[in-house]
């Protein structure tokens, strides 16, 4: 698409008005090959536009050129031909999905924006940002997502505009390690900030704020940050005045929300703090490990899920006046008490053994009864027929998870975590007596692996697998796996386990997914470390054909990704990375001419929108040349 409005058979030489007067939302994107919104000379006013979604350059397009052209000249009388304020007089709500220079538009063509929402910048468009937002004079509300801290200017007129941000949420933001730091241009936010989310910034270490800089704020959400370690020093908690709600959860390298310093000394009171709740913090051994005095006069609500490490709430004196239960859930109204909230903590981590909630175990060297029974007989566990996750964690006596026979009992198993487990050589290992035909998971979707240094399969047997549910696999720092699926051991000596099959597990021709793996959602996926030749078998597109996301990092045996054949059937692929690979020669392999005559007219990554190719040292072509 050229232009959006036709001029037709010709211009007009008079300027055409286009007024749209009931349109309140407008999604203009993904136009590529966009000239003009009109060939001729024109206005376009939107009275009642309240929302809009856009990209800098599009919107560029359609506004500024002729826009600016009419705004600066005058009629007779001396007045602009346009005046800014009537092209978006209502517009509130201001979308950027990528963002470039957009100085040439005028100071008050967004006067009225109260949320802006920036979804990922373009390159350098970081630098200029904050001074664009000066323009926004009702600014409220913030959104910041897959922006790029690293290039980030900042002058001292930003700070009349930024101060009056009520709202902000940061996601999957890159090269931010502290919101506050000294002349960080984030500082002028704190000050009047009432809700803060930040989500998936991955290089964020803590909050790092001077004690004064959150003390309008009522709500701190705070969410799969890997590298935090705790979230706020103790002297930001005492300021922390209106703070009503406090929400934590994903952050898996945090050990504690209020750091340990070791001469603060005052009693710290929450005043206002509600609501706390803590979710998914795998290594999260107590709120605050220091020995001080905390108050939470009003808190009422604590939910603890899913922190498997939580052994005592903090170590020194504890008031909560207000407080009657610990829930293990969000929605579970019953709840647990103990007199206190310490003494609570102790009895739950006493108690579950590994249970975070009736529907999810967590298995460890920290419960080694718990590792004992599960080797013993998985059936003395209650309601494993109800398990939907499982996570296994340093289980440093587990050889493999499951048997084929013990896969029957959890009909209802949605996600399975495996993350250092040393001596694991397979989550799934056949029995020679099995009669089962083939292996169904019904409601698996999502699988993780982990730092699991001796794990060479998922599934170690001659059983087909099929997964009708399953969308998400991330196989990470898994040196010695070679397939998803083989039936070969790498225990050769052991004739119990040496079932033959497809091959020796070190013959460079393994294929990852073989043709006896079924997985005919699968949109995400993630290998990085994995001691791979070959990703897919002939034919697969059935495990491709909705897939969406695909990063290999770290694979220094693969010399192509996809094989012509398949390439076809990535209709839905929008996200490609490739990283770290040594050995890569191409990213689509053409075996003879012929292959690559046959698919050379179809259309390629259609849905594509970010390619990243990284550290590839004997890349020399993407695919064949006659493809491009």
């Amino acid at each position: 698409m050229e232009e959006i409005v036709s001029a037709g058979e010709g211009v007009e030489e008079q300027p055409v008005r286009f007024k749209f007067p009931k349109v309140s939302s407008l999604e203009v994107t993904d136009l590529e090959k966009l000239k003009c919104f009109y060939k001729g000379q024109h206005t376009i006013v939107w009275p009642m536009l309240k929302k809009m979604r856009t990209d800098s350059s599009t919107l560029r397009k359609i506004v500024a050129s002729e826009h600016l052209r009419l705004i600066q000249e005058t009629n007779g009388n001396g007045q602009p031909v346009l005046l800014v304020e009537e092209v978006f007089p209502n517009l509130e709500e201001l979308q950027v999905v990528i963002f470039g220079d957009m100085d040439q538009f005028p100071p008050d063509l967004f006067h009225n924006i109260k949320l802006f929402r920036l979804s990922c910048s373009s390159h350098g468009g970081s630098s200029y940002i904050f001074p664009f937002l000066r323009r926004f004079y009702n600014l409220g509300s913030l959104l910041l997502s897959g922006f790029d801290f690293k290039d980030v200017v900042h002058c001292k007129g930003d700070a009349r505009t930024l101060t009056r941000i009520k709202n902000l949420k940061l996601q999957c933001s890159r090269n931010l390690k502290h919101l506050w730091r000294k002349d960080s241009v984030l500082g002028y936010i704190l000050s009047n900030l009432q809700t803060l989310e930040v989500w998936n910034c991955e290089d964020l270490i803590n909050i790092g704020a001077w004690s004064l800089s959150f003390q309008n704020l009522t709500t701190l959400h705070v969410s799969f940050c890997k590298m935090m370690k705790n979230l706020v020093a103790p002297s930001v908690v005492e300021n922390l005045v209106q703070l009503t709600t406090m929400r934590v959860k994903g952050c898996t390298k945090m050990t504690e929300i209020v750091a340990h310093e070791g001469d603060y000394h005052q009693t710290i009171v929450a005043g206002k703090l509600k609501c706390l709740q803590l979710s998914e913090l795998q290594s999260l051994t107590s709120f605050c490990p220091g020995s001080y005095t905390f108050n939470f006069p009003c808190l009422e609500e604590v939910v603890v899920e899913r922190c498997p490490k939580l052994k005592i709430f903090s170590e020194g004196v504890l008031s909560t006046p207000q407080l009657q239960r610990v829930k293990q859930e969000t929605f579970d109204e019953k709840g647990c008490w103990r007199g206190d909230l310490n003494t609570t903590i102790q009895q739950l981590y006493t108690d579950k053994g590994g249970f975070n909630g009736p529907r999810d175990l967590n298995i460890s060297d920290t419960f080694p009864k718990l590792i004992e029974t599960w080797k013993r007989n998985p059936q003395e566990i209650l309601e494993l027929q109800n398990l939907r996750e499982m996570e296994f964690y340093k289980c440093s006596s587990l050889k493999y998870i499951f048997t084929p026979s013990m896969l029957l009992s959890l009909k209802q198993l949605d996600r399975i975590e495996v993350k250092e487990c040393n001596t694991m050589e397979q989550v799934i290992r056949e029995e020679e007596e099995a009669t089962i035909h083939k292996l169904t998971f019904p409601k698996l979707s999502f699988v993780k692996i982990e730092a699991c240094s001796n794990l060479t399969n998922f599934y170690l047997g001659s059983r087909p697998l099929e997964f009708p549910k399953f969308i998400d696999i991330t196989i990470v720092d898994c040196p010695r796996m070679t397939a998803f699926s083989s039936s070969v051991s790498r225990e050769s000596g052991d004739a119990s386990e040496n079932v033959v099959g497809e091959g020796d597990i070190d013959d460079n021709t393994a294929i990852f997914f073989s043709d006896k793996v079924v997985i005919p959602l699968l949109m995400d996926l993630k290998l990085s470390s994995v001691n791979i030749h070959h990703i897919w078998h002939y034919p697969s597109s059935s495990s491709l054909s909705y897939l969406y996301h695909l990063r290999v990092e770290g694979c220094h045996n693969l010399k192509y990704l996809f094989p012509s054949f398949l390439v076809k059937h990535l209709v839905q692929l929008k996200i490609l990375q490739i990283w770290d690979c040594n050995m890569m020669e191409q990213v689509i392999f053409t075996d003879g001419l012929g292959a690559e005559d046959q698919w050379r007219n179809h259309t390629i990554f259609s849905k594509l929108d970010l390619l990243s190719l990284k550290d590839l040292p004997k890349l020399t072509s993407f695919c064949f040349q006659k493809w491009l």
